[in-house]
């Protein structure tokens, strides 16, 4: 009750854009599910899987910087809605392509349109969003919408090509709708979205006030230097925390249908419906991260959110029933997700409106650097046909994300928890 109130009261922009993420998660939901087992049908092993995934998160990293400023210049709108047709182009190419080159050529095309979204959605969330206390609501319900509409297009990729493939190139019609999910996205948000005005007219505002005054003119430059020695060193100390955060979650996400599917020898549909029920662990978990940090604060919701998800990773690896496992591995993503949820939102939350895309960059390159060489290590463990190897890996990962949170994020997230309560109580807006 009191999340939908919320909900209600949130900007315009930031509904729309809820609203739509719903075509965004049924698109990926889809897509993550299929894509795999497509290139599995198609004759492509395991470790060309991998280096597929690996080298397409080094393409993110490298266009991130690059796209965070042109950001600034064209519009986050603009390159929003840009990435959501080049993922649309790319996953057609993925359904037409019959060779290593080609698959190679897709991941290129779609790594080119997720790095377009994810250096600018939360960004353009957040323009829309007046305070920060609408910042964390708004990123809460993002994620929710997301993982439960990802969770049904999971369900849907595992029936769909029963229905639709009729013939032997894998899932391919089954990735062409998927591919005109993306299209219509794409046509959506592009009519439905409001322009970024709002930030651009108080910016000359500040111009002309500060035109007036010719002692805030002369203190500018003094200002601006030493902010952005600061400002380093905050960059650099959140990217490195990236860089832990996107190693852990390319040990097991984009490897999670494989997981289930060769550990016990489940059919598709068997896997689309655990993945679907994982959506559904993750939706769950998005929809309470907000509320574990009023109620407990940074400190001790980080310690309880990592420790659990150490434990179910190191459980995990065990040789355990399939059930038990199934019903583990639910848990760990509703809890994983809580732990991503807070770690992005906070990370960003931190950062101040102009500062925000080029952390977005950053952040882009440091996490696709992790990625990378866990999905291509990963990728090379699975080629053994070893699919509990992965999960101590996870866990090893995930502890020494929380020494480094413990030691060296820790500080700064103080002062932020604090920046949180007071727009919390106090309804402080963040729009200048």
């Amino acid at each position: 009750m009191i999340q939908s109130l919320g909900f209600l009261t949130l900007p315009s922009g930031v509904k729309r854009f809820l609203a739509t993420e719903s075509l965004y998660g049924l698109s990926i939901g889809m897509f993550t599910l299929i894509l795999n087992l497509h290139l599995i049908e198609m004759g492509i092993t395991e470790k060309q899987i991998g280096l597929i995934i690996s080298m397409g998160i080094l393409v993110m990293g490298i266009l991130a910087i690059p796209v965070s400023i042109l950001a600034k210049k064209t519009g986050r709108k603009k390159l929003l809605v840009t990435g959501i047709t080049s993922i649309a182009i790319g996953c057609s190419i993925f359904a037409f392509a019959e060779g290593f080159a080609f698959f190679f050529l897709a991941q290129i095309v779609v790594s080119l349109g997720l790095t377009l979204v994810e250096t600018t959605e939360i960004q353009l969330l957040f323009h829309y969003s007046r305070s920060k206390r609408e910042e964390t609501q708004a990123y809460s319900f993002l994620f929710a919408v997301f993982t439960a509409f990802t969770g049904a297009g999971t369900l849907i990729g595992g029936f769909l090509p029963h229905w639709i493939e009729l013939s032997e190139k894998g899932y391919q019609n089954t990735l062409i709708a998927t591919s005109i999910l993306f299209l219509l996205l794409a046509f959506v948000r592009g009519g439905l979205l409001p322009a970024e005005q709002r930030k651009k007219l108080v910016t000359e505002e500040d111009k002309d006030q500060h035109s007036k005054n010719g002692v805030d003119v002369l203190a500018l430059p003094e200002q601006k230097g030493k902010y952005s020695v600061d400002l380093r060193q905050k960059l650099l100390l959140f990217a490195v925390f990236a860089l832990i955060t996107g190693g852990v979650v390319s040990c097991l996400q984009p490897y999670l249908n494989l997981f289930i599917k060769f550990r016990f020898d489940f059919s598709n549909e068997a896997v689309s419906m655990l993945l679907a029920l994982n959506g559904l662990a993750l939706f769950i978990g998005s929809v309470f991260s907000p509320a574990l940090i009023e109620r407990f604060g940074v400190k001790r919701t980080f310690l309880y959110i990592y420790m659990v998800n150490i434990i179910l990773c190191f459980i995990l690896f065990l040789n355990i029933n399939p059930y038990v496992f199934s019903t583990l591995l639910l848990v760990r993503g509703g809890v994983f997700t809580i732990l991503t949820n807070l770690v992005d939102s906070l990370s960003m939350s931190s950062f101040k409106d102009e500062e925000r895309d080029l952390y977005a960059g950053m952040r882009a390159v440091f996490r696709s650097i992790g990625s990378a060489v866990t999905a291509f290590l990963v990728g090379t463990i699975l080629a053994g046909k070893n699919y509990t190897l992965p999960f101590i890996l996870a866990g090893l990962i995930l502890l020494l994300g929380y020494v480094y949170f413990t030691y060296v994020i820790r500080p700064k997230f103080f002062e932020t928890d604090h920046e949180f309560r007071v727009n919390a109580q106090d309804g402080i807006t963040n729009e200048c």
